[in-house]
């Protein structure tokens, strides 16, 4: 029985006797994941950072797509939990926590998929379960994380949506103005972030992916 690779769909082969396709992939557990960079000073209001997007110049422990905004060829995953984290330190530069504050606490968060909405909410409506949690003695540096550090308690979605190689994805984190605080008095401003930082979104969920070419 001669196996046939079909062009474009890793782990799967046609029988060139019969036709009959045969699937040779696997499932697993595991995260989409994409990170972005928030440089210091002042993240004026209408600022979007795309997640998925610049993908080809990163490495495994900032992304793991290799196709923008696309899932690689022949996988596919069923989403059922939506993940945001502030990495505590961008290479040799320590996150301090007012300014992961000042993200979580301001941001907005959105995913579409096709160009149709998924989910929506302020960043710290997304916790990713991952992280790290407590305080230190260095100063300034005290440790602090989006949610529980626990997957089992970050939410899951009610309704799960399956992904393949022809859906894009659109994670945006946006900072927007929020005029109605200075209308009541507050002397708001657009917050300002000391150092450069880390964001990784999660997509957390089963993969199908094929395990041999």
């Amino acid at each position: 029985m001669p196996l046939v690779p079909i062009e474009g769909q890793p782990g799967l082969f046609r029988d060139s006797d019969t036709g009959t396709i045969v699937n040779i992939r696997d499932f697993r557990e595991s995260d989409l994941y994409d990170t972005i960079l928030i440089p210091a000073g002042v993240i004026t209001a209408g600022t979007q950072f795309i997640f998925f997007q610049d993908v080809q110049q990163k490495r495994d422990v900032d992304t793991n797509l290799k196709t923008p905004r696309k899932l690689s060829a022949g996988e596919s995953m069923v989403l059922d939990r939506i993940g945001l984290y502030v990495r505590l330190a961008t290479g040799n530069v320590l996150t301090y926590p007012r300014d992961i504050k000042k993200i979580l606490e301001c941001g907005f968060y959105r995913l579409s998929i096709n160009s149709i909405l998924q989910e929506e909410g302020p960043a710290i409506k997304f916790p990713s379960g991952y992280g790290l949690y407590g305080q230190t003695t260095e100063t300034d540096t005290g440790i602090v994380s989006l949610g529980v550090p626990a997957t089992a308690s970050a939410a899951r979605l009610v309704k799960k949506q399956l992904l393949n190689q022809n859906h894009e994805l659109d994670g945006i984190l946006e900072f927007t103005a929020r005029r109605w605080l200075t209308t009541l008095g507050l002397d708001y401003e657009d917050p300002d972030i000391e150092e450069p930082v880390l964001v990784t979104n999660y997509l957390h969920g089963l993969f199908r992916a094929a395990v041999t070419k």
